[in-house]
């Protein structure tokens, strides 16, 4: 299964699912997580290298499907567990020419460096159920929510990838 993106006016979610609201909140998915979590939110790197763009990420970055990218795999933990499963990946030519030195993150938000830095626009947010063979082997599931959007400063062209976890969110999160 492949990825069909869909621009959040034209989701294939139903409104009334809880996690409709978290994945068309245009906001920082950092400082939302840490809100739920009582403050309780950490960032678990488990591998940031170069790698053969996806066909759906080279065309969303504008390169050929293939080609080496940057790419940063996490998950996201909040209130005692993974949440999220994050993957960003740039073009090489990203690294050291913008104002967020992406090569070197390690366990720093991504989206707290994103979301302070007023430079940095968001393109629009698109929503898909992600294949379970993209997950991390421990996380994996049929059927899950993502979200992705394009980040840029003109130096920096990032999509970043967003996969919420089974049993997220909680009940009055």
């Amino acid at each position: 299964m492949l990825p069909h993106w869909y621009p959040t006016d034209h989701h294939p979610a139903p409104p009334a699912n809880p996690l409709f609201s978290w994945l068309c909140h245009e906001g920082s998915l950092t400082q939302r997580l840490t809100d739920a979590g009582n403050h309780d939110f950490r960032v678990e790197l488990l591998r940031q290298e170069p790698q053969a763009a996806r066909a759906d990420e080279a065309a969303a970055l504008g390169v050929p499907q293939g080609a080496t990218v940057w790419a940063r795999e996490v998950l996201l933990h909040t209130a005692g567990a993974p949440r999220v499963y994050a993957r960003s990946v740039a073009p090489p030519s990203a690294l050291g020419s913008s104002a967020v030195e992406l090569d070197a993150l390690g366990t720093t938000s991504l989206g707290h460096l994103l979301f302070r830095n007023p430079q940095i626009s968001r393109g629009p947010i698109e929503i898909s159920r992600y294949p379970a063979e993209w997950l991390p082997a421990d996380w994996r599931s049929d059927g899950l929510w993502a979200r992705r959007s394009h980040f840029s400063d003109g130096e920096l062209q990032l999509l970043v990838c967003e996969v919420f976890l089974q049993g997220w969110p909680v009940a009055g999160t």
